[in-house]
């Protein structure tokens, strides 16, 4: 997964534009409650082929953090 395609990814789940998602953005600023992150959790999961559980996410990520945490879940993956 590029860093274009998670924005895209939460783009559309937070009904935003991609240019308002910058690395330093906080999940919680885009309104994320805990719904919003089991839905996130699926979202990624079914982009990386990987499952994710929500409890690993949480709405202070920024999307600089979450960027990471979806390429060490992609680099960690067993093959």
């Amino acid at each position: 997964m590029t860093f274009e395609e998670l924005q895209d990814l939460l783009a559309e789940q937070f009904s935003c534009d991609t240019a308002d998602l910058a690395k330093s953005t906080v999940l919680a600023d885009l309104d994320a409650d805990h719904e919003d992150m089991i839905e996130l959790a699926w979202a990624l999961g079914e982009a990386i082929g990987q499952e994710i559980d929500e409890s690993e996410l949480s709405e202070d990520f920024t999307i600089g953090e979450l960027w990471r945490f979806v390429r060490d879940k992609e680099e960690n993956a067993e093959d």
